[in-house]
């Protein structure tokens, strides 16, 4: 019963006509069954399909069966497809392509301010001249600590 249905499934699935029946029946025995379900499902040669589907048929397969398989490569395949997009991008970053990096500022120059922090404690701090904005202090290292170009607070 199970094979009937199956075989009006393959005529339903039957569309199209294409001359390449060039495929012998040795070659389609020594396919697995996923392959003859793949083959059966993207192949539009009407002859090439019925051989197919009577070859399945003679293997137990059935509709639900061919669906599972390619259901499971499919989701077998973009798993492989997201791990290797995954593995290269981990590549990249490891090897300094690609990945998320904060730049650093360029600063044309720095002077160092100081200032009143919390509490009234006095705060050593390295500019950039041209933003105004903090920079690391290793910026302004080897200056003397003089606050003579920021306005402001000064001990």
């Amino acid at each position: 019963m199970k094979a009937k249905a199956f075989l009006a499934s393959v005529a339903v699935f039957i569309g199209g006509c294409s001359t390449n029946t060039n495929v012998s029946d040795s070659d389609l025995t020594s396919q697995n069954t996923s392959a003859l379900c793949h083959a059966l499902a993207s192949s539009t040669d009407e002859q090439y399909r019925s051989r197919v589907a009577a070859l399945l048929v003679r293997r137990g397969a059935t509709v639900e069966k061919c669906t599972r398989l390619i259901q499971t490569d499919n989701a077998v395949a973009t798993g492989i497809a997201v791990a290797g997009v995954a593995a290269a991008a981990g590549a990249a970053a490891k090897n300094g392509g690609g990945g998320y990096y904060v730049p650093r500022p360029q600063v044309y120059g720095a002077a160092w301010d100081q200032f009143y922090g919390p509490n009234y404690t006095l705060i050593w701090r390295c500019r950039d001249m041209a933003t105004g904005h903090f920079v690391y202090d290793y910026y302004c290292a080897g200056t003397p600590m003089i606050d003579t170009t920021w306005p402001g607070w000064s001990a």
